[in-house]
């Protein structure tokens, strides 16, 4: 009896919101771990530490037209959200980089994407 009463008051667990939406743009892989480090370091963001280390320690191993994807639980404003970063190899030392992620954590993306693409046109 007892334990039927306090887990009546108990809160729920908070969900991640799922990735409903997403962008992508083309990156040169030597600017792959940048891109995912100045995002990291976006204070609207919680995403893991070692995440841009780990995506370029795997980039070497994958051959052209290949696909790797991250599913990262991380957050947005504060609040749990759930992340997928895919990379696909292109020719030319290039790579298709497609992030999943909740609407607005999709336009915060877009804006770090145009931000970055700026910067690196300098």
């Amino acid at each position: 009896m007892l334990k039927f009463l306090t887990s009546l008051f108990k809160p729920e667990a908070v969900k991640p919101a799922p990735a409903t939406s997403d962008t992508s743009m083309l990156f040169g892989v030597d600017e792959i771990a940048p891109f995912l480090t100045r995002l990291a370091n976006n204070r609207r963001f919680g995403l893991p530490g070692g995440l841009a280390a780990e995506a370029a320690a795997a980039l070497p191993e994958l051959a052209e037209q290949q696909k790797r994807r991250w599913r990262i639980d991380g957050g947005f404003d504060g609040a749990p959200a759930h992340f997928e970063i895919e990379v696909m190899m292109e020719r030319g030392g290039e790579a298709d980089v497609t992030f999943f992620a909740p609407q607005p954590a999709v336009e915060e993306i877009n804006r770090e994407l145009a931000a970055f693409d700026a910067a690196a046109e300098r």
